[in-house]
């Protein structure tokens, strides 16, 4: 599986990163949508739906390394194609995209040091979710 590979060393380049793959992952659900469909056959095996961030989007099985160099996306996407109306499978893998964009983008913020992490407002946004849980 050739993905683009990142390596954000900034809150920037994390927010660039997250826009890019965002971006790729809109176009496969809405301008490419005939074409993704198409690629999420549900007789091939669990394929995902990754975003890149050069606002690319690809339609491949998970990567092989473990652990992955990056949190996977939802597995199997290609399942419950024929089995729901269209719309409502968009929707659904809309959600577990965008799950994943937040996961990266997580994962990425983890390497910062603390001042770091404060300045993308990840610490904020991590005790806001845990006032709520």
């Amino acid at each position: 599986m050739e993905m683009a590979s990142s390596n954000p060393r900034s809150v920037e380049d994390i927010f660039k990163d997250y826009s890019g793959r965002r971006s790729g992952i809109i176009r496969a659900l809405t301008y490419d949508v005939d074409d993704f469909y198409a690629l999420c056959d549900p007789e091939k095996e669990n394929l995902c739906l990754y975003g890149h961030p050069n606002d690319t989007w690809e339609v491949t099985l998970p990567a092989e390394e473990v652990p992955p160099e990056l949190p996977e996306p939802a597995l199997g996407i290609n399942f419950a194609r024929d089995g729901m109306n269209r719309k409502d499978w968009l929707s659904l893998v809309a959600v577990h995209s965008d799950s994943w964009l937040l996961s990266v983008a997580f994962y990425l913020g983890a390497r910062f040091n603390r001042n770091e992490r404060y300045r993308a407002g990840i610490v904020c946004k991590c005790q806001i979710l845990l006032i709520y849980v």
